[in-house]
């Protein structure tokens, strides 16, 4: 049981991750100190389309990722 947790986890923290790195900046953020987000000005304003998807995505797989560990946790001993 333990296997399949173990390799579940990893599938679903390579989701999360792939969700996240996915998905389109709207600010400068963390990107402005390496250079970026000097970008055009017209990506302000509300999510649509694949970006909507891949936010919805990335919390239902975190939240799915909380459970896999906690159930780890659990069958661990």
């Amino acid at each position: 049981m333990i296997t399949v947790l173990a390799i579940l986890e990893v599938l679903l923290s390579a989701a999360v991750i792939a969700a996240i790195i996915l998905q389109t900046g709207y600010s400068a953020g963390i990107s402005g100190a390496f250079g970026g987000g000097s970008g055009p000005s017209g990506y302000t304003g509300k999510k649509q389309g694949v970006d909507q998807l891949l936010e919805k995505a990335s919390l239902y797989l975190s939240i799915a990722l909380a459970i896999v560990t906690l159930l780890m946790v659990h069958y661990w001993r």
